[in-house]
């Protein structure tokens, strides 16, 4: 299974994403499979402050379950960093 996450059009710090592009620079794409999702599904529509019991995997801080599961175990500010340096 094959899940796309459409990215905001600005950063948290502002910067304007490319226009909308299946391939676009700031797309992340990340393949899961049916299990994972069944395990994944029910954080997608979580805000990122619901469930803070994890940390950001770059710099440590609390992250929700939603970033955990969608943000490739990033808070929002490492995982736009990863996102803007691809």
């Amino acid at each position: 299974m094959l899940v796309i996450i459409k990215m905001p059009q600005t950063t948290l710090t502002g910067k304007e994403l490319p226009e909308e592009e299946f391939w676009a620079e700031g797309s992340f794409i990340e393949s899961c499979s049916n299990e994972d999702w069944e395990l994944k599904k029910r954080t997608f529509h979580m805000k990122h402050n619901e469930e803070m019991n994890y940390n950001c995997k770059q710099c440590n801080v609390k992250i929700s379950a939603h970033n955990k599961d969608w943000h490739a175990n990033l808070c929002d500010k490492c995982f736009d960093k990863m996102v803007d340096e691809k």
